[in-house]
């Protein structure tokens, strides 16, 4: 099935008449937005450059920046007198607030989806929101066109940022709702309208900002207030909050619930689900009908995502078979377990990339995923957000740790460090042959991988494992020489995130991480795309 495509169009009108804005009379004329950004860097022919003032930067000092680089058009509280601008012929549209207009573009936009019949599907849950988001985005796109958040757009600014984007004409959105305290995805949700609202799990991500697990939940629960249309709910039978939030969604007036999971009593039942070279090969009971499909992805824990997206198509009416077939071809995704392939000089080496933000869950989920190729050198960094948690978040990693066997365990951070010395105590008799090490910054952390690689390399295979992120605060680059047919994930900044945990195992030898070096170069001489975070 073919991807259906649909592009963005507001036209200066239509911005002005949804933001109740003017445009500064030095520069005005007719123009067509095709996309809208904060960031001036971004910025191309048909971008709206929306001046948002944060706590660190003003947008308007980059206003010009963006009409060098293409801006058609700049939201704005003040009009920037500056050359460039008049140069560019970028019109300056002035408003009060800027997140506030932003906001009236995403309402509005949303309402002229609505009213062309246009379905929306919103996606939270303390775990696999962004993944499950791109793996339903994966099959609307072939059931008839799909607009979705790019990237991990789930905030004050990403969400509105989506909505104020979306084509009046495509069939279906899905929009990624994140938070970090009580009363944001209320907002946010108001401003979907979600026809279906999901939940993908509830887990302890946030709770160096909650007080217990339950306020996660009912945090999470904010997205049934925005429901419309189809009002329904698709939850996780298997997660503690099931009945809690199923309670919360009837209350919110959702007029249907759908589950999944491998609860016997889920609508979407995981029956089997077996790895194979290319995926996982699934078998499932979705809504009393036996079906198989195969997903292109690896680890076991996407199966049960699968089944949550399968239960969102059948929410909005498709048909589920068809929306199965189009998993073969959704593979791992940067950040979230994909595998990459290639050489440093002579070294095969294979990239199993999980750098994406992680919290205990995820970090387990990760970890039980290495089981079939356990690394023998981990790096490990601190996770971070889990409040007074955190020290027993990290002890929970023990066992699992432990089960992987490696040799060498090099950690970033105080309460890794902490865990691996616990590590070692709890089982001496089968952690005395484990090398630990502390390192200062990521930096030091390779530095200690390739000045040790040849002491600790094996004489057939070398794995290295680095799950870690929190202490990346610099950007690191990172180059290897990629065989042809490995499309992207040579060349892979790391985000300096709030939250973060990274996953990579190196097989035989760690990738070169480099400063100074922005690019690969495949083996055929395409340039390597660079990744998104």
């Amino acid at each position: 099935m073919p991807e259906m495509r649909h592009s963005t169009a507001l036209t200066r009108d239509t911005i002005l008449a949804r933001t109740g804005g003017h445009s500064d009379p030095m520069l005005d004329h007719d123009f067509t937005v095709t996309s809208l950004t904060i960031d001036s860097r971004k910025c191309t022919a048909g971008s709206l450059f929306v001046a948002m003032t944060g706590e660190h930067a003003d947008g308007h000092d980059f206003v010009a920046a963006a009409a060098a680089n293409g801006a058609t058009a700049a939201l704005v509280t003040r009009a920037v007198a500056d050359p460039i601008i008049q140069d560019n012929r970028c019109v300056q549209i002035i408003v009060e607030n800027c997140q506030q207009a932003l906001d009236d573009l995403a309402m509005m936009g949303r309402i002229s989806h609505q009213q062309a019949g246009g379905r929306l599907v919103g996606i939270t849950g303390s775990v696999g929101k962004t993944g499950s988001k791109e793996m339903l985005a994966h099959i609307l796109a072939r059931m008839g066109g799909c607009h979705a958040s790019q990237a991990s757009f789930n905030n004050h600014v990403g969400v509105p940022l989506t909505l104020a984007a979306l084509p009046e004409a495509i069939p279906f959105a899905v929009q990624e709702m994140g938070m970090n305290a009580a009363g944001e995805i209320a907002h946010l949700t108001l401003l979907a309208a979600p026809d279906v609202a999901v939940i993908t799990r509830i887990a302890d991500s946030h709770a160096g900002f909650f007080a217990s697990l339950e306020d996660i939940a009912v945090a999470k629960a904010e997205i049934f207030d925005g429901l419309t249309g189809l009002r329904t709910v698709v939850l996780n039978r298997d997660d503690q909050f099931f009945d809690e939030l199923a309670h919360r969604a009837k209350r919110a007036g959702a007029e249907r619930i759908i589950s999944f999971g491998t609860h016997d009593d889920a609508d979407f039942r995981l029956v089997d689900c077996k790895a194979d070279n290319t995926g996982l090969q699934i078998e499932a009971i979705c809504l009393d009908t036996r079906i198989e499909f195969h997903l292109g992805m690896t680890a076991p824990h996407w199966a049960i995502n699968a089944l949550g997206m399968l239960a969102a198509t059948a929410a909005l009416g498709l048909d589920v078979n068809a929306a199965a077939s189009t998993l073969a071809d959704f593979t791992d995704l940067p950040g979230r377990g994909a595998r990459h392939s290639g050489h440093i000089g002579a070294d095969h080496i294979t990239l199993v990339d999980d750098s994406y933000n992680a919290g205990p869950a995820s970090m387990a989920a990760a970890l039980d995923a290495l089981q079939q190729t356990p690394a023998q050198i981990l790096v490990l960094s601190d996770m971070l957000e889990l409040g007074a948690g955190t020290e027993d978040a990290h002890e929970a990693l023990i066992p699992k740790i432990a089960s992987l066997n490696p040799r060498v365990i090099i950690t970033l951070g105080a309460s890794m460090h902490r865990m691996t010395q616990n590590l070692v105590k709890a089982d001496p008799d089968n952690t005395q042959s484990i090398s630990c090490h502390a390192a200062d910054d990521p930096g030091h952390a390779l530095s200690l991988v390739l000045v040790g690689n040849r002491r600790w390399r094996s004489d057939f295979h070398q794995r290295i494992a680095w799950i870690g992120g929190a202490s990346c605060r610099r950007r690191l680059d990172r180059k290897i020489d990629l065989q042809p047919g490995c499309d992207y994930g040579a060349h892979r900044k790391f985000s300096q995130g709030r939250v973060a945990c990274c996953l990579i195992c190196l097989f035989p030898l760690p990738i070169i991480f480099s400063h100074s070096t922005c690019s690969a170069t495949l083996r055929s001489g395409q340039a390597v795309p660079q990744l998104r975070r």
